[in-house]
C-alpha cells in the first residue's frame, strides 16, 4: 500500500495561496472538557473520512458531488489525499457547500522540505486545514541505506519542518503502516519508538490503528507512551492476510485479529483525539464501506 499511496499522492498535488482556518485546537471549554483529558477540547471525538477511501468514486462523480455524498452519510469532516486538480479557493468553496470541515491532508515527505514547507502550509490554510500528514514509503530508507543514519536524518527533517510549520499555525505529522513497528535500529528500538521519542511534541502522531493491530501491537498503548500528540487517527479495520476483506469497521478479515474498538475509544478519549478518520481500502469505487463503517461508529455512540 505504501508504494500505491505514494504514487497516488505524487500525481494529485496542486499549489495554492493563503488564508487561515484551524482544523483543530482547543475550544476553550476548560473544566467542562468531555474528552476525559486535560486538553480542554470540550467536544467528543468527531468522525471524518479519508478521501483516499473513495478515490475511484470521486473520479467517476467528481469531488464536489462526492463531498456532498460523504456529508449525507453523516460525516462531519474529510481528510484529503490529493486535490483532483482543484485550487485552494475551489476546495474551500466545495467544503462549505457540502457542510464539511477539513481535518487534515496527506502529502509526500518532500512537501515538508525547507524549500516547500511555506507553500505547503499556505495552500492548506487557504482551504481551511492546518494538519499536514505524511504516510507511506517515503518515510523509509532506500535499499542499502543504514537505518540508524536514516532515522537520525528523518527526525531532524520532521523537527525542522514542524518548527517552520508552527510559525504558520500548522502542524506536521507521520502516519504509520506496519514497518514502523517491525523495523529496528541497532539499539533494538523500533522505528516507531525512536521517531516519536526524538521528535518534538509538534510532530503529530496519526496512528493507523488497523496497521498497528496488523503489526501485532496494541494501538491503545501508543496514546499512553506518546500522549496528546494525536489530533486525528485512522479508523481502519485489520484485514491482514485475509482473502476476502470489505474494510468495514468491526468486521476484520477472516483469520485476522480485529481492532479492540471499545478499549480504543477509552484510550483516545483520555488522550483528547479530536477526529476518527475512517479509511477503507477495499471497494474504493463505491460508498458502501464508508457507509457501513459510519454505521458501526454510530452504533458505538461515536457519531
Amino acid at each position: 500500500m505504501q508504494v500505491n499511496r505514494r504514487s497516488f499522492l505524487g500525481s494529485m498535488f496542486a499549489a495554492g495561496a493563503a488564508a487561515a482556518t484551524p482544523g483543530f485546537g482547543a475550544c476553550g471549554c476548560g473544566s467542562a472538557c468531555k474528552c476525559g483529558s486535560a486538553c480542554g477540547c470540550g467536544a467528543p471525538t468527531r468522525v471524518a473520512v479519508q478521501l483516499y477511501s473513495i478515490r475511484q468514486y470521486i473520479q467517476k462523480v467528481g469531488l464536489a458531488k462526492a463531498l456532498k455524498d460523504v456529508a449525507n452519510i453523516g460525516y462531519k469532516g474529510v481528510e484529503f489525499a490529493g486535490y483532483y486538480g482543484n485550487d485552494a479557493k475551489t476546495l474551500k468553496a466545495m467544503l462549505a457547500d457540502a457542510g464539511l470541515e477539513a481535518c487534515g491532508t496527506h502529502v509526500g515527505r518532500g512537501e515538508f522540505s525547507p524549500e516547500k514547507i511555506k507553500a505547503t502550509c499556505e495552500f492548506n490554510l487557504a482551504y481551511g486545514n492546518n494538519l499536514i500528514i505524511c504516510p507511506g514509503g517515503g518515510n523509509f530508507p532506500g535499499r542499502g541505506e543504514n537505518l540508524d543514519d536514516f532515522m537520525k536524518k528523518l527526525v531532524d527533517y520532521y523537527n525542522k519542518a514542524a518548527e517552520t510549520a508552527a510559525t504558520f499555525g500548522c502542524k506536521v505529522g507521520l502516519h504509520n503502516h506496519t514497518g514502523e513497528f517491525t523495523l529496528k535500529l541497532s539499539n533494538g528500538q523500533t522505528y516507531w519508538d525512536y521517531f516519536f521519542s526524538n521528535t518534538s511534541d509538534n510532530v503529530c502522531m496519526e496512528q493507523d490503528v488497523g496497521w498497528t493491530t496488523a503489526a501485532g501491537r496494541d494501538p491503545c498503548i501508543q496514546y499512553v507512551k506518546y500522549p496528546h500528540r494525536s489530533p486525528t487517527l485512522h479508523a481502519k479495520e485489520n484485514g491482514m492476510g485475509a482473502k476476502k476483506f470489505d474494510s468495514i469497521l468491526g468486521q476484520p478479515g477472516a483469520g485476522s485479529v480485529g481492532v479492540a474498538w471499545d478499549s480504543l475509544f477509552k484510550a483516545t478519549d483520555a488522550d483528547g483525539v479530536k477526529w476518527y478518520v475512517v479509511e477503507c481500502e477495499s471497494h474504493v469505487g463505491t460508498l458502501m464501506p464508508i457507509t457501513e463503517s459510519f454505521k458501526f461508529l454510530q452504533s458505538k455512540g461515536r457519531c
